[in-house]
């Protein structure tokens, strides 16, 4: 096998953020670099640069450090929502209002048919624009006390489980039938 050997003469280039490479000189120059005044072969080229780039860093970038020799601690604003309860803990304290989130038929009959496939859509009101939660319905944990799903009248409770944040929560709710509207509760499961 031989080994080709590179004739060509090249230019030393540099863009803005006086970053350096090497074009040939029978090529048209590409936009944004210009010629720094160095032409030769390749290695001749190559060589220069190693001596004459000593901070690879982007102009930019040591420009950047320059102004902040401290780094960025006085200029990173305060985090506004430090102190706020995450959603986890505001869902996890008392109780709230819900509604049963179907689609397209927002009826009692597409509930019971979601009870029935052991999960349902709950929508807890209370949050910013209302927070949708998928309940895994834990089976054994239901009672429709006087409910009639086809009259659409009387209340369900229902219990089971969901992750929420990567925190794993039971869920504890009841259903006004008429409404599809009621209250839930949520706990953290032990892990």
């Amino acid at each position: 096998m031989t080994e080709t050997v590179d004739e060509r003469t090249y230019h030393v280039v540099r863009n803005a953020e006086e970053q350096y490479s090497i074009w040939p000189t029978d090529q048209d120059m590409p936009d944004g670099w210009t010629t720094v005044g160095k032409t030769g072969g390749r290695e001749e080229c190559l060589s220069y640069i190693g001596e004459v780039w000593a901070d690879m860093r982007p102009l930019s970038l040591r420009t950047f450090m320059a102004e902040h020799p401290d780094g960025l601690s006085e200029d990173v604003p305060e985090d506004p929502f430090e102190g706020t309860p995450t959603l986890v803990e505001r869902l996890t304290t008392g109780t709230h209002p819900i509604e049963v989130s179907l689609r397209p038929d927002r009826t009692a009959a597409a509930f019971k048919e979601s009870i029935d496939r052991g999960y349902v859509f709950l929508r807890f009101a209370g949050t910013d624009g209302g927070t949708e939660l998928g309940i895994e319905l834990a089976e054994g944990d239901y009672e429709q006390a006087g409910a009639d799903f086809a009259a659409g009248t009387g209340t369900v409770r229902i219990g089971g489980q969901l992750e929420l944040d990567f925190v794993p929560l039971t869920c504890a709710a009841t259903v006004d039938l008429g409404t599809l509207t009621g209250q839930a509760s949520l706990a953290r499961r032990p892990e």
